[in-house]
């Protein structure tokens, strides 16, 4: 098996292929070479037409001449003859090249030779000897390209897949110093989020914080017993609609009051804790059982009986108005630890980290994206890779009739 590295292939493959098909190689050496000669011939008959001008033409003519053989001999200079790197496109470029240099002579002789042709007639033969020479050799040189070359063609054109080979192992390079970049970013915010997590939970553990916690706990559950106390909100809605529709009248029923009360039902009690029995209150609970009793308010027997045992049992047991005593009392307290928290520094700092940590996840997630991005790349790269050396290997293993690995190496 031949082991070979990936930068050490091309010039490998093409000693071996020159040695394989050394036969076409030559063949097609000669016929350069024979071409290198008539464009020489060309050069040097432009010489002879130079000669006989100098002795025989008019000064007049001389602008011609000159312009005729330069032009000529600059056109023969723009094809480019294959030296050492000899293949089939080169070798067609130089075809394509002859075929545009004919009729290319051809236009540069009409425009010139009628004012000093009867001068330079032999030479004149003597280039249409030359070029008919030419245009027999690169006939020739078609039809050993198509005919004699074609093995030789596709071995060389194994080479013009070389270059992704190159391009997908730097693909993979580039791909994998991304992905250590993003890697040291990710670990590096994750070390942050972390710190900042500990200084969260560390202050969180805070006397003042822990006390705040509690009250606000015990605050949000005194909420839903109160709601629960005064749970009723359908018949006061009911209520308010069939006062608002003049349904019916009552007498001295506040309705600016009804309406703030199913807003804000806790603040309006709030608002009359420092009265007894809250008066505004009990009056438009005396007011909705009256209406309810009086069947004055379409609403379910279920709905009615539970509304007036619930209004009962707000004016028998009395346990709203210490439930709402109860409730600013932690109001008031939750404001004095939340003072001594803003005094102390500690509700900003605890906003800062909550901030920063609030950036950081945004940070991390971008770079987990660009992450999973790159990883994607990085995979696809591989495989492609993969694919690529065994198709290559397997192509390179027909033509030298031999096995074949390449080694590919990172820089990583």
């Amino acid at each position: 098996m031949i082991e070979i590295t990936l930068e050490e292939f091309e010039d490998f493959y093409k000693v071996r292929i020159d040695s394989q098909f050394a036969k076409i190689r030559k063949v097609t050496s000669k016929l350069i070479s024979e071409i290198r000669e008539n464009m020489i011939d060309i050069k040097i008959c432009m010489d002879h037409f130079l000669e006989v001008g100098e002795e025989k033409i008019d000064a007049k003519a001389q602008k011609s001449l000159h312009f005729f053989i330069d032009r000529i001999k600059k056109e023969i200079d723009e094809v480019e003859i294959p030296e050492k790197e000899i293949n089939y496109d080169n070798l067609n470029n130089l075809l394509n090249s002859i075929k545009k240099l004919f009729p290319t002579i051809n236009e540069i002789a009409r425009k010139s030779l009628p004012k000093f042709q009867k001068e330079v007639q032999s030479q004149i033969k003597e280039l249409n000897y030359i070029t008919r020479k030419l245009g027999s050799k690169q006939k020739t040189l078609d039809n050993f390209l198509r005919k004699k070359y074609t093995e030789v063609k596709e071995a060389e054109d194994l080479l013009k897949k070389l270059p992704k080979l190159f391009t997908l192992r730097d693909n993979i390079e580039k791909a994998k110093i991304d992905l250590d970049a993003f890697t040291s970013e990710r670990e590096q915010k994750n070390e942050d989020f972390n710190n900042l997590n500990s200084e969260l939970i560390k202050l969180e553990k805070n006397e003042f914080f822990r006390e705040l916690e509690i009250e606000k706990n015990n605050l949000f559950q005194l909420r839903l017993n109160i709601k629960n106390e005064i749970g009723f909100k359908k018949a006061l809605k009911k209520l308010k609609f069939d006062l608002e529709k003049e349904t019916y009248n009552i007498p001295n029923i506040d309705l600016n009051y009804l309406k703030k009360f199913l807003k804000s039902p806790i603040k309006m009690l709030a608002e009359e804790s420092d009265r007894t029995d809250f008066p505004k209150f009990s009056s438009l609970m005396v007011q909705l059982r009256h209406a309810l009793e009086e069947n004055k308010l379409t609403l379910k027997s279920e709905t009615k009986e539970k509304t007036i045992e619930q209004i009962n049992t707000i004016f028998d047991e009395k346990k709203l108005q210490q439930d709402i005593e109860n409730y600013l009392q932690i109001k008031r307290r939750i404001e004095e630890l939340e003072k001594k928290i803003n005094d102390a520094g500690l509700a900003q700092k605890l906003e800062d980290i909550k901030n920063n940590i609030s950036t950081i996840s945004v940070k991390l997630e971008h770079v987990e994206a660009d992450f999973n991005r790159k990883n994607k790349d990085y995979t696809r790269y591989l495989s492609s890779l993969k694919k690529e050396r065994e198709e290559f290997q397997s192509a390179v293993e027909k033509v030298l009739q031999e096995p074949l690995k390449i080694s590919i190496t990172f820089s990583f």
